[in-house]
């Protein structure tokens, strides 16, 4: 869990493509099984296990693996609201529209489309857009613009 070990891409009818908008169009980012495993996109047929989901109630708690363990991240509920564990406490964070247009919004942010996902765990990738991938951006931006 806690190893990052490369693995194939899983096979199209067996995943859900989670794309993430930039000022160029859109990029595969990263993809769900239908186990609820979270994997980034390395290279074209390349991926790395980095969380999953496990069934809660009527949704899905989204799990982030760390270096030594997991951590929970947050949730998403079966309309495909997607609720934040860490800066916005339980806050919803963004939300998945019908067709598969990933939203980044809430009380306090703006509305915003961020992405889209496509294939039958939507709801699982859109939270790991929201929960996983864009923050992780964001951190890395920091760290690059604290270098500079």
């Amino acid at each position: 869990m806690t190893n990052p070990t490369n693995a194939s891409v899983p096979l199209p009818e067996d995943r859900t493509d989670i794309y993430k908008l930039t000022r160029y169009g859109e990029s595969r980012v990263g993809c769900v099984d239908a186990d609820g495993v979270i994997y980034t996109i390395i290279r074209q047929r390349s991926a790395q296990r980095i969380g999953r989901a496990q069934a809660h109630g009527n949704g899905y708690r989204i799990f982030r693996d760390t270096r030594h363990d997991e951590k929970e991240v947050g949730n998403v509920d079966a309309h495909g609201g997607v609720f934040s564990y860490g800066l916005f406490e339980g806050g919803e964070l963004g939300w998945l529209d019908p067709d598969g247009v990933v939203v980044q919004g809430g009380l306090i942010l703006g509305e915003e489309e961020v992405g889209r996902v496509e294939g039958d765990m939507d709801t699982i990738a859109a939270a790991a857009l929201l929960l996983i991938f864009l923050p992780e951006d964001a951190e890395e931006n920091r760290k690059i613009t604290q270098r500079e």
